[in-house]
């Protein structure tokens, strides 16, 4: 058997100043916060009772004040993984194991889905889905389907298009890691798609990347290296900046590599597949051997790479990351949920829960603390075999609510409400949301109740709009509106509250 050490130490003596130029920086993981959680038996509907819920065995633990419900489970759903919003705030589930999309109307408003509609069908490890207007977009291995109604008075989507040709181009399929996340931005007009590693640590120059085309599916380019799969991706809805964590690789040891968060930088490198944490190099043992010898490419790449915005548990599988629009809680206001899936080769395991990372404003880059939100999928912390469920895919409805895929063990959606709000007056105006923003056609504007004044107002504080809701949701159409800042001031007098909005062109 060949001497790998002998191999790594022969390596080091003969490039000593690759390695031991500086020492690797060095910078703190995330503080862990445990949060103010209560022990919540989970509501499931009648219809639902397939799932196999034990209300004493099967319990999370969320806020104080928040309920818990399974919004939808049955044998329709299998591998259930990333959600979006669709036509009339209708979710959309990327249901892998069924290659199909589901839709899951909830017309009555009661936070369960009326009836699974499939939406679409015919993909191969589809986890992703998303919309733009009235058009979506599946990203499946073999790359990025465009799909669009025949009749939009349904919702099957029978018209489709190949946008992205994974099987077209060289060793872009097959390997350890399938799954295509996919991200729409719509003010660049690009797509971005994380590419992940095929195996566990190799050199990959066409893999363990994230990706960067025009939305016809042309300019192809590799927007950041690194990243060893890239799970959760998705734009911050007022910066406009491509956040993304990572699954980092394994047989390093329980707390080797912590898994990150950042800013997904243009030509940045994240480290994969020879360091991790902040300029940290991996041990070359066992299968980490074959990656010798270093170059000095390989050493300049790690010297470019740059402190993370978060550093969360070591093999957690970090999945579905989505910042909060304007929020409906102000303990929401700036930050993301992050769902984890949950470790496999870690003792005592980590991850299996969703978290809230939390950051001082839009521009802080660093954040302060990983506050656990919805925790106990895993019954005995110690004994991974008493997981019962694997938190995936996330969605943020405009009341503030969270829903939460579990694709495997227990398989469902469960849905997470927030306390009552009754008035717009309370604090810094829960339960009045303004969003897309920035906008180019329509702004919505949810209020906790009917009756409530919004008013829309221009730079020149000139009124462009006003509506008195019937419902607790309002759309204003921005298509005919200049580009720029717009005050949208909800309710009257003392009690009301001001957003500002951007529209651009």
């Amino acid at each position: 058997m060949k001497n790998s050490i002998g191999v790594i130490l022969a390596t080091l003596v003969s490039a000593p100043s690759i390695f031991f130029a500086q020492e690797p920086g060095t910078i703190p993981w995330t503080r862990i916060d445990k949060g103010d959680l209560v022990r919540t038996a989970i509501v499931v509907p009648p219809q639902y009772g397939s799932v196999g819920l034990n209300p004493t065995t099967h319990q999370v633990s969320i806020p104080r004040g928040w309920t818990a419900n399974v919004y939808f489970a049955g044998a329709g759903l299998d591998k259930g993984r990333f959600m979006s919003w669709g036509p009339d705030s209708v979710l959309f589930v990327a249901n892998v194991n069924k290659s199909n999309i589901l839709a899951l109307p909830d017309k009555n408003r009661d936070g369960i889905a009326d009836t699974s509609i499939i939406a679409a069908r015919g993909f191969s490890n589809g986890h992703d889905v998303r919309f733009w207007h009235d058009t979506m977009f599946v990203s499946q291995e073999s790359g990025v389907v465009k799909l669009w109604r025949s009749d939009t008075n349904t919702y099957v989507f029978d018209r489709r298009l190949t946008v992205i040709d994974k099987g077209s181009q060289a060793n872009q399929t097959g390997g350890n890691h399938r799954t295509l996340t996919l991200v729409i931005d719509t003010l660049r007009m690009k797509f971005y798609v994380n590419v992940g590693s095929r195996g566990n640590a190799d050199r990959e120059p066409d893999r363990a990347v994230i990706e960067e085309y025009n939305l016809d599916g042309s300019g192809r380019r590799q927007f950041a290296t690194g990243t060893r799969n890239a799970v959760g991706m998705t734009l911050h809805p007022r910066t406009g900046k491509l956040w993304a964590n990572n699954n980092g690789s394994d047989n390093q040891g329980n707390d080797v590599p912590p898994e990150w968060v950042d800013i997904v930088r243009d030509g940045g490198f994240y480290g994969y597949p020879f360091a991790y944490h902040f300029r940290r190099w991996y041990s070359f043992v066992g299968d980490y051997a074959d990656l010798l010898p270093i170059s000095k490419t390989d050493s300049s790449s790690v010297e470019s790479m740059v402190p993370p915005a978060a550093l969360v548990a070591a093999h957690c599988a970090p999945m579905a990351l989505v910042f909060t629009e304007n929020a409906t809680r102000p303990e929401h206001q700036y930050g993301a949920f992050m769902a984890m899936r949950g470790s496999w080769n870690r003792n005592p395991p980590s991850g299996a829960k969703v978290v809230f990372m939390s950051f001082d404003n839009d521009q802080d880059t660093i954040a302060n603390s990983v506050k656990d939100f919805c925790t106990g999928f895993i019954i005995d912390t110690n004994d991974v075999n008493s997981r019962w469920a694997r938190p995936v895919g996330l969605a943020v409805a405009a009341d503030g609510s969270v829903y939460v895929t579990s694709d495997e063990i227990k398989q469902f959606i469960l849905k997470l409400t927030p306390p009552t709000t009754t008035s717009v007056d309370e604090g810094n105006g829960p339960g009045c949301i303004v969003y897309p923003n920035p906008t180019s056609d329509e702004v919505t504007c949810t209020v906790p109740s009917v009756g409530i004044l919004v008013s829309v107002y221009d730079a020149s504080g000139a009124l462009v709009d006003r509506i008195r809701s019937v419902s607790t949701i309002i759309r204003f159409s921005t298509s005919v509106w200049a580009a720029g800042a717009y005050q949208v001031k909800i309710g009257e007098g003392v009690g009301a509250i001001t957003r500002t909005i951007l529209v651009v062109r």
